[in-house]
């Protein structure tokens, strides 16, 4: 039998849990929010077990690559031994408060990720500049508002002309914030119907079925 088959009584399981906790959040009823309470602590509990199942999945997909000595072995190799060791540090007494585990998670990981979102400024700088490039009207508009927005927020910019804060602020609440509602409003649309289709179970591929599309 496939994995679309075995799936079906766990999609209609779901399908009955997200049904009921919507319900639940409609209705004022205190047996429903006692059965509501209890099955967020199990989704804790089954949210604790994924997190498991990514460490083996991690594991093993990263050793497999090790073992093939596949294109950049040694960072599959230095993910792991890193993995572990925060794992283990973090596991030594009270779970996250060992002084190994917060040097490494305060003296590593927090600069590294630091160091990783200061990468991505050379990577937007590159791509504003591709983006500002007034080859059209369209183009130059976005140039224009641009350099508004940014000699609004730089203190620069008041020091230059006064009328930049006003025009810029202008930009910001106006126009892109008129842009940036029809972009959450199409998210959540979109959100909307995917969770919609699902709960029907006419979106299957996350469960090894057919794509999306297909009729239950």
């Amino acid at each position: 039998m496939s994995i679309f088959y075995k799936a079906q009584v766990p999609l209609y399981i779901a399908s009955f849990l997200a049904v009921f906790l919507i319900v639940e959040f409609f209705i004022d009823l205190p047996i429903l929010k006692s059965m509501s309470s209890e099955l967020q602590s199990w989704g804790v509990v089954v949210a604790a077990f994924a997190l498991g199942l990514g460490v083996i999945t991690v594991t093993r997909n990263n050793y497999g690559i090790i073992k093939r000595r596949e294109g950049n072995w040694p960072y599959f190799l230095w993910c792991l031994v890193v993995m572990f060791v925060m794992i283990g540090t973090g596991l030594i007494g009270d779970i996250g408060k060992h002084p190994s585990f917060l040097w490494l998670y305060n003296n590593a990981f927090t600069h590294l990720s630091s160091t990783m979102y200061s990468i991505l400024a050379f990577f937007i700088t590159t791509a504003a500049y591709r983006a500002f490039r007034a080859r059209n009207v369209d183009a130059a508009l976005v140039l224009i508002a641009g350099v508004f927005v940014i000699m609004t927020i730089a203190p620069i910019g008041a020091v230059i002309w006064l009328g930049f804060p006003t025009i810029g602020q202008w930009f910001l609440d106006i126009p892109n914030m008129a842009g940036m509602r029809g972009i959450i409003i199409g998210i959540g649309l979109g959100v909307l119907a995917l969770g919609v289709r699902t709960i029907l179970g006419y979106e299957r591929a996350h469960l090894g079925g057919p794509g999306g599309g297909q009729q239950a």
